[in-house]
């Protein structure tokens, strides 16, 4: 082994534990020596004559922050401060998500478009009669049909800001009737009278002022 010519070496074009492979060392343009070194177990190929402390799966960019390898087909992870393993196949870099909104909700501070639609579910009561307290922490939007003479008490959580409209309908029979309790509040201090006629709808328009102040206008005899 000691006498064979470089030449004479096998080309290694991926480097395994065990491979033998050659070190080169220069003095000038004339001394050179010749040492043979071995691939031990532990470091594992990369790729064409790259060294990995862990070898990356197939697919796989290089690591900039990270103590796993990722799956494979994943891109590099840049900044991954929420996640600590590694990204399932096919996932892209993580980037920072402190600035992302998240899906049960929270407060934006910058400016919302809406392209298309933004839609508001409807909590509809088929037929309701007595006393009615809506949950207004459960939606902005409702539809009741009135089944006998009722009271609207104050909604329970509302919140400073909220908009929204309650759709008001008699039943079949009609001539049944809608009194306000709490904080309801009317043009003038005055409740409106709903329409009676039977199957008659009205929409019950509001603003919460304050949690405790609900302004309201109704639109009556809508057809």
């Amino acid at each position: 082994m000691a006498s064979q010519k470089i030449s004479e070496f096998s080309a290694i074009t991926t480097l395994a534990s065990g491979d033998f492979f050659p070190v080169i060392q220069a003095s000038g343009t004339t001394n050179k020596r010749v040492d043979v070194g071995v691939l031990d177990n532990r470091y594992a190929a990369v790729g064409s004559g790259a060294l990995a402390h862990e070898a990356l799966a197939s697919g796989n960019a290089a690591l900039t922050l990270g103590t796993e390898a990722l799956a494979s087909g994943n891109a590099a992870l840049s900044v991954a401060v929420p996640e600590v393993g590694a990204l399932a196949s096919g996932n892209a870099a993580l980037t920072d998500v402190a600035s992302k909104y998240a899906i049960a909700g929270g407060p934006i501070t910058g400016v919302v478009t809406v392209q298309s639609q933004s839609i508001g579910e409807v909590t509809t009561t088929a037929l309701t009669s007595g006393v009615i307290t809506f949950d207004f922490g459960a939606g902005n939007n409702f539809d009741i049909t009135l089944g006998g003479n009722s009271t609207l008490q104050t909604p329970t959580t509302p919140s400073g800001g909220q908009t929204g409209t309650i759709t008001i309908r008699q039943d079949g029979t009609g001539s049944r009737t809608l009194a306000y309790s709490g904080g309801w509040q009317f043009s003038g201090g005055t409740a409106p009278t709903l329409t009676t006629t039977a199957s008659g709808v009205d929409v019950l328009s509001f603003y919460c002022s304050t949690p405790s102040e609900i302004q309201a206008v109704l639109t009556t005899d809508l057809q």
